[in-house]
């Protein structure tokens, strides 16, 4: 066993909240029949927007690339492109107006009323303003149908807003409202009005990369997350466990030499254990990655008392079992000698629910930030 002297400097290179190594990853969606489905067409969105919302969806598509080649091959079924064996489908969907809710206000801001030359002013005086507020929600509902037997094989929900103020001394009461009982008005669906087509757009616009990372891979930074504090007492009050812990993100290599020998020193430690397999998982080693994941969890569990293992343990078990499935469909779907062929099936990836908080196939504490 050899021991770490000289520890201590490496105490302030932690410089972000989530302690573990970084790394360029492949990270495929939960919806392997998304990912499957390459050669696609893209159909009507109905509701307000659509036909801008097609034509973006459709280069959100012809420019979605993996590994820095297409990932979509794009097809015309109008114009009677049939594909030959290869499972193929459409993309069309809906967009609604959730809520969006307009209301006046009026304030006195100083300007200049008398200009003397430019940039030259003569006379300022109190002007009253009249503002609008606008607030806006939509929602658009993308859906994937196989091409041949209408199978929906994708559909998700995903919500955009945008906001709008504006004040003007010209400003006219009502211009986002309705007359009402009494002379006043009501503003937005209230009122029967509807939002400003700039501002609908703009609500869609973040909503096409989050529909990217749900129905292609992508290539990605990823983080390979240390447990922060040993369960065992022993291990916990030896000080290169924080030190080790502290040293990953900026020294990854000598961070993993200290877990390789505390590995020797304490091989029935779990929170050992699952440090050397976020090594392990950096280095692209993920199949000795996962044997490592799956040791720390028998030992949380061994040491828990309740027969399962720590939410830590389980959760990096699991992650890594979805991680090396997703890698295998890739490697499917990417052999040369198969082109464009799907693989079978289509179903969701093996292994039970998705951690919390998984969008894109990796938990979102997993990813990568300071």
């Amino acid at each position: 066993m050899i021991r770490i002297t000289g520890l201590l400097a490496l105490a302030g290179l932690a410089a972000c909240s989530t302690p573990g190594i970084d790394y360029a990853a492949r990270v495929v969606p939960p919806n392997t029949a998304a990912v499957e489905t390459r050669t696609v067409d893209v159909g009507r969105f109905d509701g307000p927007g659509g036909n801008w919302y097609a034509g973006r969806f459709e280069e959100m598509l012809a420019s979605a690339t993996f590994d820095g080649k297409p990932w979509f091959r794009m097809a015309r079924y109008s114009d009677g492109y049939v594909p030959d064996g290869q499972r193929a489908g459409i993309y069309e969907g809906r967009i609604d107006i959730v809520d969006y809710r307009a209301e006046e206000y009026s304030q006195w801001v100083t300007k200049c009323v008398e200009w003397d030359g430019l940039f030259d002013c003569e006379h300022r005086a109190e002007v009253e303003e009249i503002c609008l507020r606008e607030d806006l929600q939509v929602s658009v509902t993308p859906r994937l149908i196989e091409y041949g037997t209408g199978q929906i094989l994708f559909q998700e929900t995903y919500f955009g807003d945008a906001s709008n103020e504006s004040c003007d001394e010209g400003y006219w009461h009502g211009r986002r409202g309705s007359h009402a009982g009494g002379g006043g008005y009501l503003y937005g669906l209230l009122g029967g009005v509807s939002p400003p087509r700039g501002m609908v757009l703009d609500a869609l616009a973040d909503t096409i990369y989050e529909v990217r990372g749900d129905i292609a891979p992508s290539n990605t930074t990823r983080r390979a997350v240390f447990v922060e504090e040993a369960i065992d007492p022993v291990v916990r009050a030896d000080p290169r466990f924080e030190q080790a812990v502290k040293a990953g993100p900026k020294s990854p290599d000598f961070s993993c030499y200290v877990w390789e020998d505390m590995k020797a020193e304490y091989p029935d430690s779990p929170a050992v254990s699952h440090n050397l397999g976020a090594c392990l998982e950096a280095r692209g080693d993920f199949v000795a990655a996962h044997g490592m994941y799956a040791e720390a969890a028998e030992q949380s569990a061994a040491i828990s008392g309740t027969g399962q293992p720590d939410e830590p343990f389980r959760k990096a078990l699991s992650r890594m079992s979805y991680y090396r499935t997703g890698l295998q469909l890739i490697d499917r779907l990417t052999e040369p000698d198969r082109g464009w062929q799907p693989v079978p099936g289509g179903e969701s990836l093996p292994g039970g629910e998705l951690p919390e908080g998984e969008l894109d196939g990796a938990p979102a504490d997993d990813e990568a930030g300071s």
